[in-house]
């Protein structure tokens, strides 16, 4: 039976439960698949083990502490089993309300499995067209489709590329905070800097860039 692939995350997740049987005959817990991947609480351990149950790589018993079952198959987690995730293209979205941002997207397209292999999760994937030149020194032009993991601006780390709603404007640029304001930094030296506040409705950091697909 084919398997969707996993993410990277994910993918550490299954490797660390696949050790962990091997090694002591048992499933590991909540809390030990917490302490091993760096998930401080146990309800993020539920949300990652509900998406390996939900892509059928394992099964839980509820209601017991150690139930993960390893379901039996061959295929590698990175594997291109399935078929290919298929991404929202996202409309030009104000940045005062960010929760439209899949409401209306401009179509959608299907991307290859290795494009997300460092996404933490491919439901928060989505593309959306880089509004300017900024970023034209890192290789990204006007008009190039940018594969975005959305994230709260408080957990990224700086000097990530991120892709931030100017306004109704979806713009690439390299991420800082400090002092607290955030910082939004252009590649091209003919673009200036933008800093502000992180309750600025005029701003919208949606998440870090994983990639981009070429548009000609």
């Amino acid at each position: 039976m084919s398997k969707d692939p996993l993410t990277q995350r994910q993918n550490r997740a299954y490797d660390f439960i696949e050790r962990y049987i091997e090694r002591h005959q048992k499933p590991p817990t909540l809390q030990e698949i917490g302490d091993a991947l760096d998930i401080s609480s146990t309800n993020g351990v539920y949300k990652l083990l509900h998406k390996l149950e939900k892509k059928g790589w394992i099964e839980r018993e509820k209601h017991k502490a150690r139930s993960i079952r390893l379901v039996d198959q061959e295929q590698d987690p990175f594997g291109r089993g399935g078929s290919p995730p298929s991404l929202p293209i996202v409309s030009r979205t104000p940045s005062a309300h960010p929760e439209r941002l899949r409401e209306r997207p401009t179509g959608t397209l299907s991307v290859d499995y290795t494009l997300l292999r460092d996404a933490d999760d491919e439901d928060n994937c989505l593309l959306g067209r880089a509004g300017d030149d900024g970023m034209n020194e890192r290789g990204i032009n006007k008009g190039d489709l940018l594969l975005i993991e959305e994230m709260e601006w408080d957990d990224l780390q700086n000097r990530t590329l991120v892709a931030v709603l100017l306004q109704d404007q979806l713009l690439a640029r390299e991420y800082e905070f400090a002092n607290r304001k955030i910082h939004l930094r252009p590649a091209a030296p003919h673009y200036v800097e933008d800093t502000f506040s992180p309750t600025d409705a005029d701003y919208y950091v949606i998440g870090r860039v994983l990639g981009l697909i070429r548009t000609f």
